[in-house]
């Protein structure tokens, strides 16, 4: 069997998303594999696609 290493296993999974959270204006981290953020100050969790769709709907 071939051995081979995951860049993934060591990685941190989650990244700082440039989102404000929707509760109370903290900064979101991403999740990217679930497809959800979480905020580092009230941990309210949230599908990327409902951040995503409420900036859109703030930028229109």
């Amino acid at each position: 069997m071939a051995e081979f290493t995951n860049p993934y296993a060591e990685a941190d999974p989650f990244v700082e998303a440039h989102f404000d959270c929707l509760n109370c204006g903290g900064k979101l981290w991403e999740y990217a594999i679930q497809r959800a953020m979480v905020c580092e100050d009230c941990r309210a969790l949230f599908r990327s696609e409902d951040v995503y769709a409420d900036q859109v709907a703030e930028t229109a």
